[in-house]
Parts: C-alpha cells; structure tokens; sequence
C-alpha cells in the first residue's frame, strides 16, 4: 500500500543495511526487533532497506523503527558502501570482494547474509 499523498510506500523491506560514518556496516534482517538493537534514531548515519531505498530512524529513544526517506533506489551510493566496507573491515573474509549479484535486492540479501568475520 502507497501513501497516496506522496506515493512513498508505508513500510520498509528488510533486510536492512546500515552504515557508520567511518564506513562500518550491520545488518538488520527483521525490521520488525529494529526498537530492540537500536537505543535511538540518532545511533543511525545511513541506512538502506532490501529494495536499497534510503531510510530514516525515528521515534523515541527505546521505540526507534524505521521510515522510507524516498522511494527511489540508491544502488550506485549502496554498492559503493558495501565495496569500501568489504576493503576496509571485512580484512579477515577469505575473499574481501562483497557479492556480485546484478539486481540489487538479490545483492543487499547476499550482502545481508555474507558470513564476514571483522
């Protein structure tokens, strides 16, 4: 269902990648625990649903979930974070190159679910 008044669909897709100023990446696979492993919107620099749509925390501190700031993609802006974070944190993954699926939900999901040991 779309929000008519601005054709923004109401909920997020999970799974979720989010992003630390310094490049640093986690992964929220059900958005539904978001209130559980974030304290406050705050905690949040830059964050993508499973469709690479930009998200937004909001809420108070201890009820934080997540809203879609645009509904447009970001693909080039995600592809980009997850490269840099794979070179610079995913030092000990055997292959230090994130997945190489074509269609970006498929790429977010394989990213969301890569076994990489920091």
């Amino acid at each position: 269902m779309t929000n008519a008044s601005h054709d923004i669909p109401e909920e997020p897709i999970g799974p979720a990648l989010l992003f630390e100023q310094d490049g640093h990446m986690s992964v929220i696979h059900d958005l539904a625990v978001t209130d559980e492993l974030i304290e406050s919107p705050d905690e949040v620099y830059e964050a993508f649903d499973g469709e690479g749509r930009p998200l937004q925390a909001v809420g108070p501190a201890g009820d934080v979930s997540f809203c879609l700031a645009s509904d447009q993609p970001q693909e080039s802006k995600i592809r980009e974070r997850v490269q840099r974070y794979y070179a610079v944190f995913a030092a000990r993954h055997h292959t230090r190159i994130p997945p190489g699926e074509q269609d970006l939900a498929t790429f977010i999901f394989a990213v969301a679910n890569d076994e990489v040991i920091e």
